[in-house]
């Protein structure tokens, strides 16, 4: 016999300073969830403990699935507390990466198999409606803010004096690190514009923080979609993604030296870069296209059909 699911996905991308309005969008979303077979998606950590405190609020448990469950920095204090106890009813967590699933399990104080991995799946970024004239003629890119060492990129290309880079991020990302002439930056455009830049480039460039970054997934997926090669910080968060010399190249972090030299040999071999970028694109076919998340929940819904946690 086949099980009907009711889903409600809680709503995101509602600006931080009107916390109250996550708040009531997760109550309304768990007041939808009137079957004791029905499901509540969050998406990101902040939607997922609003869900689990609204579904607790009316004492009516029902199942939980957290998406897209990622910190650029962990918790502390008084909301790890809540949130701690808001996860506790929470059936299972998504994570990007590997590493993501016991750094999570332990700082929350969480079973270890509540917590499954599946590679960022997204749609390949559309082509550009238009050529941007303003771009330079020949570039390489960096895009996105979440745990970049964008200081040590920029230290890079001021001994890369002949290469130009495209760097379209936040300003706080930034850091206040000083760019040198042939770096320009451009930030708060619409994604899709981003997205130009990405196709347009030679090649990407992710410098990540530290060893243990759980962070740019989404820029380092769309990058494979488009077959561009990438340059990623050797960092445990993206070793699901990168290996060194198959489908992309890895540097060790904070090393501006070593990244200069990187960059500086992916631009100097176009072939190398489009091998990588190659491989790089068939990878994202076999592991980071939508139908890999239509599949995890499917599987999800078949396996986790007796009901929600306690």
């Amino acid at each position: 016999m086949t099980q009907l699911h009711r889903i409600v996905l809680a709503p995101r991308g509602i600006p931080k300073p009107v916390t109250y309005q996550r708040v009531a969008a997760a109550r309304r979303a768990a007041a939808m969830l009137d079957a004791p077979s029905s499901l509540l998606v969050s998406h990101g950590p902040r939607m997922t403990m609003y869900g689990a405190l609204a579904l607790a609020s009316r004492f009516r448990p029902r199942r939980h699935l957290a998406y897209s469950f990622n910190f650029t920095e962990l918790p502390q204090g008084p909301l790890r507390a809540v949130m701690r106890r808001a996860f506790k009813s929470v059936d299972r967590f998504v994570c990007f990466s590997t590493m993501e699933r016991e750094l999570y399990a332990d700082h929350f104080g969480l079973e270890l198999a509540r917590f499954d991995m599946i590679h960022w799946a997204a749609r390949p970024p559309a082509p550009p409606a238009a050529t941007d004239a303003s771009l330079p003629a020949d570039y390489l890119c960096a895009i996105g803010s979440q745990g970049r060492d964008y200081r040590t990129l920029l230290t890079a290309m001021a001994h890369l004096p002949e290469m130009r880079l495209v760097l379209v991020a936040t300003p706080e990302s930034l850091g206040g690190a000083n760019v040198p002439p042939n770096v320009e930056v451009r930030c708060n455009i619409p994604p899709a514009v981003a997205m130009g830049i990405l196709q347009g480039a030679r090649f990407n460039v992710v410098p990540l923080l530290g060893s243990e970054v759980p962070c740019g997934h989404v820029t380092l997926v769309a990058a494979m979609h488009c077959g561009k090669a990438s340059i990623v910080s050797d960092s445990s968060g993206v070793t699901d993604y990168v290996q060194h010399g198959v489908n992309g190249l890895t540097v060790p972090p904070r090393d501006a030296a070593a990244l200069a030299s990187r960059i500086e040999q992916l631009w100097r071999d176009p072939a190398l870069a489009l091998r990588l970028g190659a491989s790089a694109h068939t990878f994202a076919r076999a592991h980071c296209g939508e139908p890999a998340a239509v599949d995890y929940l499917a599987g999800y819904l078949r396996t986790d059909a007796a009901g929600p946690r306690a």
